[in-house]
Formats: structure tokens, sequence, C-alpha cells
């Protein structure tokens, strides 16, 4: 119980006062026992208990009557399940992730658990402040709003194809709640509580909020969702012209007993290409020699009742074959890696002022490059040479040189920035690169190896690309030659770092998008256009599709997004983790028709002033009565048998 106006109690003070009178005040008067009176004291004594009684209650019903009016005007009230509830602060979390939109009968996920947000709503006062936060779009803002305001955002919200971080969802709804002056504060989680959704490292993000969250009772069946989690162009290497291209699909686990899946490569509207797919497996589909522009179109199996990740999206923008001279001792390993992407057709031959890429052995034919033309340097075996090799950096501009220490031991490289092609390659015997002269700006790391750097890039003086290496590519300095990643090396240098990238790779929904330099506007699967901001990048990604980044009218890049494999793994989040999950005031409700009596936890039933206030008049009405009844009246005055008259009092 608890008063909505508590300083009214001090009122009840006032039941001192017929406490007071009744015991204090009471008319004392002098008893004279007479012979011929006795009698009447065994009749005294008779009624006194009864006379006690009726004034006891006498005086309970004044005490009663003082204590209902001060009641009343305190506007008492229960708490319970039931009744109104105090203003609240509350977070509305909807997950509208892509596993949302999995169809459940007739209706979608999402759909559900938007009338679930609705029952809410429909119990919120105007006194209470809600945030929605939407799971599957966290670059959106969330504002503090009313019930309506709530109810349009909540009737607006429609299923992403990004992955629903529910936990970075609860930790944002703690952060908005600490900002709310009101005292009691709830979050009530809508998700079908995707166990890939919540980290389980560290403290739960919801420890000291109650939270309520929606955990429908009959759960998916995880092993019935097949999807097409990865693809891969080209095996990771750009698409030239005039050659086909390879597209490699991936379908996602399923239980042995899982039919196989076909899928379709579509080519402006056009099925090119078929295969079949066992789950777990990948398959690689060939395409027809592509021109010179840009290659989009997706690769998509039947659907089921989660649609969304039965397509991945792809584009590629096919180039000409790289222009590569190879200058000075290159080592016969580089050489070979060379002679065997010219004769695939991946690169041609030519001197070093017609390059695109120079792939310059100690340092030779630097001062022949022609004005574009990027540079790869390679360091000599013997430590003997690197001077001449540093001279000839210092007078091509490329402020970075050799130090004649040697370091050896054997490492990974490492680094944020690291390639593909060189992903697990190790290094046995490196040089120490040491930057010399005034360093460009845009210098950076790409490889790492035990702390120090290993392969430099930037730009010279003249405005031309280099990669600089610390060791030579042979088999005593690393383990490159003696595996395929050497040429994959090679051809990632030719292909992609020295010349225009040729897109390939996808992006996962919900990611940001650096936008190119020369990009103005970005164009969204659903044919919205959108002008660049100052932060160059596109945060709005949760349609899965191609983006193309437009200069005026013309394409400049075009990338393909697609869904998270994490979202279409369906296991639901174990009810005995939800604690440290969730937070541990979390509590799971699975039925529709017990959502109510689950929400708004301290909440409080009918004020009791009208009531009360019936009861004390009842009470003032009854107790003249009472009162009237225990007034004790005076006998008349009887003879005496000696001629006096004689008054009794009893």
């Amino acid at each position: 119980m608890s008063a909505l106006n508590p300083w009214f109690l001090l009122a009840a003070a006032s039941v001192a006062v017929p406490l007071f009178l009744h015991l204090f005040q009471r008319r004392r008067t002098r008893r004279v026992s007479f012979p011929a009176l006795r009698y009447l004291e065994r009749t005294e004594r008779e009624h006194a208990r009864r006379i006690k009684l009726r004034q006891i209650l006498l005086l309970l019903v004044r005490v009663s009557i003082l204590l209902f009016v001060v009641g009343a005007g305190a506007r008492l009230v229960f708490f319970g399940d039931s009744g109104a509830h105090p203003p609240t602060a509350l977070v509305l979390v909807v997950d509208n992730s892509m596993s949302s939109g999995r169809i459940v009968g007739d209706r979608r996920v999402l759909d559900e658990l938007r009338d679930v947000a609705e029952q809410t709503l429909d119990m919120a006062t105007s006194e209470d402040r809600i945030w929605v936060i939407r799971a599957g779009e966290p670059w959106l803002t969330a504002a503090p709003g009313g019930a309506d305001e709530a109810r349009r955002l909540i009737r607006e919200t429609e299923p992403t194809d990004a992955a629903g971080d529910l936990t970075g969802a609860l930790r944002r709804a703690v952060e908005l709640l600490r900002t709310a002056e009101t005292e009691v504060k709830e979050i009530h989680l809508l998700s079908d509580l995707q166990a890939s959704a919540f980290e389980r490292e560290g403290a739960a993000p919801a420890e000291d909020v109650p939270v309520v969250a929606w955990a429908p009772e009959g759960g998916p069946d995880p092993a019935a969702n097949h999807a097409l989690v990865e693809l891969l162009i080209g095996r990771g290497l750009p698409p030239l012209q005039g050659q086909r291209a390879e597209i490699t699909v991936r379908a996602a686990e399923g239980p042995p007993d899982a039919p196989v899946l076909d899928v379709r490569v579509v080519l402006d509207g056009r099925v090119r290409a078929a295969a079949a797919v066992p789950p777990g497996s990948e398959a690689t589909i060939a395409l027809p020699p592509a021109g010179t522009g840009w290659v989009a179109g997706f690769v998509e199996t039947d659907p089921d009742a989660l649609r969304a990740d039965d397509r991945r999206y792809f584009a590629y923008h096919p180039r000409p074959a790289p222009a590569v001279a190879l200058n000075g001792p290159p080592g016969f390993f580089v050489g070979e890696a060379v002679a065997v992407l010219q004769e695939a057709g991946r690169l041609l031959r030519t001197t070093p002022s017609e390059a695109e890429l120079l792939i310059s052995g100690e340092g030779e034919g630097l001062a022949a490059r022609g004005p574009r033309t990027a540079t790869l340097v390679l360091p000599p075996a013997d430590p003997t040479l690197l001077p001449a090799l540093n001279r000839r950096l210092a007078q091509a501009g490329i402020p970075w040189g050799y130090e004649v220490a040697q370091s050896s031991g054997g490492a990974e490289l490492t680094g944020p920035d690291l390639p593909d092609a060189l992903s697990s390659a190790r290094i046995d015997v490196w040089f120490r690169l040491a930057q010399s002269g005034e360093p460009a700006s845009t210098s950076r790391t790409v490889a790492e190896v035990a702390g120090e750097p290993w392969a430099v890039e930037g730009t010279d003086a003249a405005g031309r690309d280099y990669l600089v290496l610390a060791s030579p590519l042979d088999q005593a300095s690393t383990g490159l030659p003696t595996s395929t990643g050497l040429v994959r090396f090679v051809d990632w240098v030719t292909s992609e770092w020295a010349g225009d990238v040729g897109g390939g790779s996808e992006r996962i929904a919900g990611e940001r998008l650096p936008a190119p330099s020369s990009a103005t506007h970005v164009r969204h699967p659903s044919g919205e256009t959108v002008e660049i901001d100052g932060t160059r990048t596109v945060a709005r990604t949760g349609s899965s599709g191609h983006y193309a980044f437009l200069s005026g009218d013309s394409v400049v890049t075009m990338v393909a997004v697609n869904t998270p494999e994490l979202e279409s793994r369906l296991d639901r989040l174990d009810a005995r983790d939800a604690g440290s999950a969730i937070g541990a005031e979390a509590r799971l409700v699975g039925r529709v028709d017990r959502w109510q009596g689950a929400i708004f936890r301290e909440r409080q039933g009918p004020e009791l002033w009208r009531p009360l206030l019936l009861l004390a008049l009842l009470l003032l009405l009854a107790e003249p009565a009472l009162a009237a009844a225990g007034r004790t009246m005076p006998t008349r005055s009887r003879p005496d048998p000696q001629g006096s008259t004689t008054d009794a009092v009893i």
C-alpha cells in the first residue's frame, strides 16, 4: 500500500482527541449504598460488561471515522497486478532484424512483436516517458515521447536485412533511462530472442533495470531454415575483361537428411547458370565473359519461411589485364609467378615507362617509371646491397630505407589492413624498415611481423604509389614461394593494389559503407538516391542489394550488400541464460494473455478515497444511535418506607 498524498497522513494524530475524552473525561459520581438498594448492585454487575463493550465500540467508531477521513485525504492505493501504474520511464526494444521477417503461419514474427507492443502502449498513460529502439537499425536516434508517437513508430517498423545486436540495444536503453527523472524505470524487450544476438562474455547489459522480455512458447526449428551464407567472385581475384568469371556460393549447415539446394544465377533479370549445393557445402558456377561495364546480379534458391537469406547479391567491374614490368633481380619465384599470371591472361608484360606496376628488385628501374606507375620494391637477400638500394629509394622520392640489421626467428604476418593474399603467411628473415627524409602523410603499414613493419605503402614525391617489403620473396626468407600464396599475392598487387578495384567482395547489411572520393550520391537498393554527407560513409545499409555510388549520372563503383550469416541461425536463447544475457531482473513472458499482467511491475490499484469516505459517512450516521443506546437514564424518586424519598444512581 502507498499514499499519493502522504503528508495528509499527519492528520491521523487527531485520533488522540476521542481517546483522551473517553479515557480521562468520564463523569465521576459518588456512590452511596443503601441496604434497600443492594439487590440493584447485582443487576449493575450483570450489565457492566455490556456497558463497557458499548463504550469500546463507540470509541472504535469515532477513531475509525477519523482514520477513514485521513486515508481518503492521503489518497491511499494498493499495488498489485491490475490497475494504474505510477509515471514510468519506458524503453521499447523492438527486434526488427532479419530473423523477424520469418513467416509463422500467415504472419511474420515482427507482426506478433508489434501486437505485443500495442498492448504495452494501451496501458501507457500520459505521464509515461517512452523511447523506441529498433535493434535492426542501430543508426536511428531514439527520442522520448508519448504513447501516440511510440505507436506510430511501432507501426512503421519493418524487418531489415541486418543483424540484431540485442546486447548493444539493451545497453543503449539503460543509458537512456539514466537521463530520465522518473523514479520508476522499465525495459520491454520484444524479440524472437535469437541466441546469436546476445553477447556471452562480460556483465549483463541491464543488470539493475527491470526487463520484461517476450519469449513465445514453441520456438522455431533451427534445422528447418536453409540459407545461402557466402558468395565469392573469381575466388577472390578481380575478374578481367573478356574472361569467364566464377562465382563460388556456400550454403548453410543443415541436418543430414536436408535436401540439396537448387541455386540459380540471375543477370539482367535472366537465369544465366544453375547448380546444386548440398547444405554445408559450396559450388562454383561459371559465368560468360563480361565486357567493360559493371556486372550486377544475384544467386538465389527456392524461398522458405525466412526468405531474406535465400538470395545473395554480387557486383564486379571487369578490367583489362594490367601492364606489368619487371626490373632488376626480383627473384626466381616472383618471375615464375608473373609468368603464370601472364599465361592465364591476368597481366601483360611491358616496359617500366608504360607499366601500371613496376616490380623492382633492389630498386632498379625506379628512374624509368612513368608518371602513373606504381612500384613494388623487393630488397636483396644480401645485406651488403642495401646501401645502394637506399640511395635509389631516396632519389626516387620514396621516404623509406632499409637498415642492415636483420631480424629472424619466424612469425606470421599480422595487421588490421592485412590483405587476404598474405593471410597466414610466415616470414623467417626480414630487414628493418626505417623512415628517411620527409615521410608522406599517406604512408601506412599494410603488414607487420613481430611488431615491426613488413609491408609499407604510400605516395612518393611525384604522387606515384609504392609498396615496400622488408624481406625478399625467396625460400630462405618466407614460406610464400612454397605455396599458392605467392601467385595470389602477385595477382593482388598487379590487379587490385596497383589498379582500380574491380569489386567482387561483398559487404554485410548494417555495416557502414565508405564512399569513394569522387562520389556525390548513393543509390540504395530501393531506388532512392541520397546525397553523401560529410562523414563520407553510408550508415543506412539495412537492406541487402546493390548500392551504386554516383558522380552525377555516372556509376563510380557498386557494392553488393548481403545478409549476415549469424541471422540465419535461429537457435533461441535458453531461458536459464536469460539472467546472464539480459539482466538479473529479467522476466520472460511467453503468452499474450499474460503480457499485460507482467509489465509495469510497480503497478497500483484504484484509489480508495471513495470507499473510505463512504465508510466514514456510514459510521457517522451510526455513531449517534450507538451513543444514545449507551446513555444512563436517571431513576425516578421512590418513597422511603419511613416516609422519606431516596435517589439512587446506577
